[in-house]
C-alpha cells in the first residue's frame, strides 16, 4: 500500500503531461515557427517557406479534428502579434475576426487534405510507400493552395491588405506554405511518433528508409558540404544580382540525392529542413527577396527529389523480393520449378557447346503423404525443409536442386556422367537416412531416378526417363536408386 500513492501520482502527473503539456508545446513550436518565419520575410506576409503549416499538416495527420484548439489558437495569437510587429493598429475586434477566419481557412485546408489521406490509407489497398508519397504530395499541393487563397482573402475581407493584392500574395503564400508542409511535416511526425506512436504509427512505419544509415561524422560531412555549396552560391547571387548564378541552387539537388541514397529516411529529413532554414536564413541576410521565387522552387524541388528518391530503394527492393519468389521455393529455400527448368536449358547449351556430360536426377521423400497425415502438415514442412537444406549441403556449388511439386525435387548434375552421377544420389541417399526431425519417430528416406542427358534429349525428354526410373524405385521397395551401377 506504501508504494501505491507514489505510483498514482506518477500515472497522474504522467497523464497531465499527455494531456496539457503536449499540446501546449505543440502550440508553442507552431507559434515560435511562424515569428521564424516572420523574421524571414521577403514581402510583407510572403516568406522563402512558412514551417507552422507543416506542423499543422502534421497535427491533423496524426490526431484528426482534435488538434484544431491547437492551430485555433495558435493563428488568433500570431494575428495579435502580427499587429505589433506591422504596426497596424488594428481594433482589437478586427484582430480577433481575421485571426478566426485565417485559422477557420487554415484549419480546414489542412484538416481537409490530412483526412483524405488518412482515408485513402483504410481503404484496403496495400498502403506502400510510393503510393503514400503520390497522395502525400498531390494533397499537401492542394491544401496548401486552398489555405493560401483562403487565407489571403481573409486579409482582404478584414481590410488587412487591398483586394487588389490578393492576386499577387495568394502565389508565394501557396509555394510557402507547400514547402513548409513538405520539409517539416515528416519531421513533426517523427517527433510526435515518440509521444504518440498509436496514432502516428501508420505513418512512421511506411517512412521506413530501405538504407541502413552511416556513421554520424559521414552525415554532418555531407550535411556541411550541401549548406557550404548553398551558401557560396547565395554570396555569388549577391555580389552579381543581375546575372543567372542563381540558377545554380538547383545544384543542391545532386548533393541532396547523395544524401538520400546513402542515409536513413530519417536524416534525409532532417537534411532537407536544414538547407530549408538556411535557404530561408540566407535570402533574409543577404536581400535576395528578388530571388526569392527561385529559391521557394529550389525547395520545392529538393523536396520532391527527397520524397521520391526514398520510393526508389523501396521500389528497387520490392523488386529484389519479387525476383527471390520466382526463383527460390519459399519454403524450402530450393530453386523454384521454373527457374530450374531455365537453368537447365541454359546448362544443356553450355555443356553441349564444351562438350561436357551432364545429368538430372529426380527424387522424392518415401511416405510423404503418411507423415503428413500421421503428425500433420507442420512436421511435414520441416521434412521437406530438413531434406531441401540436407541435400544443398551435399552437393557441390555447381550443382543444382529444384523443387519440382509436393515432395518431388531435382537435381542437376554439370560434369557427371551416368556412373558419377549414380554414385552421388547414392551418397545423398544414404546421408538422408540419418536426418533427425523433432516429433518425426520414423526415419526419412528417399527414392531417386537418374539419367545422363544425351546430345539428342530435351529437358522434357530427359525428365521423363528420370521420372520412369524413380517410378521403378518407388515399385522395386522404395529407398534406392534407379538405374543402378
Amino acid at each position: 500500500m506504501e508504494g501505491s500513492c507514489p505510483e498514482r501520482h506518477s500515472r497522474l502527473g504522467s497523464k497531465w503531461f499527455g494531456v496539457i503539456l503536449k499540446p501546449i508545446l505543440i502550440t508553442l513550436a507552431w507559434i515560435l515557427l511562424w515569428r521564424a518565419a516572420a523574421l524571414m520575410e521577403y514581402a510583407p506576409h510572403a516568406s522563402i517557406w512558412f514551417p507552422p503549416s507543416g506542423i499543422t499538416y502534421a497535427v491533423f495527420l496524426v490526431f484528426g479534428w482534435r488538434a484544431i484548439p491547437i492551430v485555433l489558437f495558435a493563428s488568433i495569437t500570431t494575428t495579435f502579434w502580427e499587429d505589433v510587429i506591422y504596426q497596424s493598429h488594428e481594433s482589437n475586434s478586427t484582430l480577433l475576426i481575421t485571426g478566426l477566419l485565417f485559422a477557420i481557412a487554415h484549419c480546414f485546408s489542412y484538416w481537409l487534405g490530412a483526412t483524405v489521406l488518412r482515408k485513402l490509407s483504410q481503404t484496403g489497398k496495400q498502403f506502400r510507400i510510393p503510393y503514400l508519397i503520390l497522395m502525400f504530395l498531390t494533397i499537401a499541393a492542394s491544401s496548401s493552395l486552398l489555405a493560401a487563397i483562403g487565407g489571403s482573402n481573409v486579409l482582404a475581407i478584414t481590410g488587412i491588405i487591398l483586394p487588389s493584392e490578393v492576386m499577387s500574395l495568394w502565389g508565394p503564400w501557396w509555394v510557402g506554405d507547400l514547402v513548409g508542409v513538405v520539409v517539416i511535416a515528416p519531421i513533426t511526425v517523427s517527433i510526435l511518433a515518440k509521444y504518440y506512436p498509436e496514432e502516428s504509427h501508420w505513418l512512421v512505419e511506411n517512412f521506413k528508409s530501405a538504407y541502413e544509415q552511416s556513421s554520424l561524422l559521414n552525415y554532418v560531412y555531407k550535411q556541411a558540404i550541401a549548406i557550404i555549396v548553398l551558401a557560396l552560391i547565395s554570396v555569388l547571387v549577391s555580389i552579381f544580382p543581375s546575372s543567372s548564378v542563381v540558377f545554380c541552387v538547383f545544384f543542391l539537388g545532386i548533393v541532396q540525392m547523395w544524401i538520400v541514397f546513402t542515409e536513413s529516411a530519417g536524416r534525409a529529413f532532417l537534411s532537407l529542413g536544414l538547407l530549408s532554414t538556411s535557404t530561408a536564413i540566407l535570402v533574409s541576410w543577404l536581400q535576395l527577396g528578388h530571388h526569392a521565387m527561385v529559391y521557394q522552387f529550389t525547395i520545392s524541388l529538393l523536396a520532391a527529389n527527397t520524397y521520391f528518391g526514398l520510393w526508389v530503394p523501396h521500389i528497387l527492393l520490392d523488386n529484389r523480393n519479387l525476383r527471390i519468389l520466382a526463383e527460390r521455393d519459399v519454403l524450402t529455400g530450393a530453386q523454384t520449378r521454373q527457374y530450374f527448368i531455365k537453368n537447365v536449358k541454359n546448362e544443356i547449351s553450355r555443356c553441349r557447346r564444351v562438350n561436357q556430360p551432364l545429368s538430372l536426377a529426380l527424387f522424392d521423400i518415401d511416405g510423404f503423404k503418411q507423415i503428413n497425415d500421421t503428425v500433420g502438415h507442420t512436421i511435414g514442412d520441416k521434412v521437406l525443409t530438413a531434406v531441401s537444406q540436407h541435400v544443398g549441403k551435399e552437393i557441390r556449388p555447381a550443382d543444382l536442386i529444384g523443387r519440382f511439386g509436393g515432395d518431388e525435387f531435382m537435381l542437376l548434375l554439370p560434369n557427371d556422367d551416368l556412373k558419377h552421377a549414380i554414385q552421388a544420389a547414392e551418397r545423398i541417399r544414404e546421408s538422408i537416412e540419418c536426418l533427425s526431425i523433432p516429433s518425426l519417430e520414423r526415419s526419412i528416406t528417399c527414392s531417386f531416378g537418374v539419367v545422363e542427358i544425351s546430345p539428342k534429349d530435351t529437358f522434357v525428354s530427359a525428365f521423363e526417363r528420370a521420372d520412369n526410373f524413380l517410378l521403378e524405385a518407388k515399385k522395386s521397395g522404395k529407398n534406392q536408386v534407379k538405374p543402378t551401377c
